[in-house]
């Protein structure tokens, strides 16, 4: 197959069984690892007819001669405090194994840059997986550079956290690098043995 070939479209309602296909080998190779199992093929198709429904974000597919074989997910990012222009993220990136290397990857980006230049964006923001060190050299051939670290918490798990006295104390150790006292506090309250006088 020609690098050629390949021709990038916005995905449709017809293509949600393609896309949730490229779902599972991307959940395959970096979803799961975050604990993200629980969700099924059903879910994520439904979670892919939301995001063709809505205006604020783009879904393209990669085609040869009629094969969706990669898709990515488009979305703007507004200005913020530490960025004064608009960015295009581009997420959900996945091209189908037996795809890779010969060009789909790389019409994908540049259907990322149509977009920023459709919204007058002025950067392509990527978000990957750090262990997929082939997905990270693509991207860095291609110029992207690291800027920030992402992280993800749960509501829940941050609630637990946060919501208590116990908990916010815990939080300050650790940034604080404090050792705990428990060991202190339990000889503190060992009681003392007295020796008895013999008759």
């Amino acid at each position: 197959m020609s690098r050629s070939a390949v021709s990038v479209r916005r995905a449709v309602p017809g293509d949600v069984p393609a896309l949730v296909a490229l779902w599972e080998q991307l959940r395959e190779e970096g979803l799961r690892r975050r604990g993200n199992a629980v969700e099924t093929p059903d879910l994520a198709a439904g979670r892919f007819e939301l995001a063709l429904a809505d205006d604020a974000t783009r879904v393209v597919v990669a085609v040869v001669e009629d094969e969706i074989i990669g898709m990515a997910q488009l979305c703007r990012t507004p200005p913020t405090l530490l960025a004064d222009s608009s960015s295009v993220e581009l997420t959900a990136m996945c091209v189908a194994d037996a795809h890779r290397r010969r060009g789909a990857g790389k019409a994908l980006v540049a259907a990322a840059v149509g977009y920023a230049d459709e919204l007058d964006a002025e950067s392509v923001i990527v978000s990957v997986f750090p262990q997929h060190r082939e997905a990270n050299r693509f991207y860095a051939r291609l110029g992207f550079a690291p800027l920030v670290v992402r992280r993800v918490a749960s509501v829940a798990a941050l609630r637990r956290r946060l919501g208590s006295p116990e908990a916010r104390a815990s939080l300050l150790r650790r940034e604080l690098h404090v050792p705990r006292r428990a060991t202190i506090r339990r000889l503190a309250t060992r009681p003392i043995a007295v020796p008895q006088k013999r008759d």
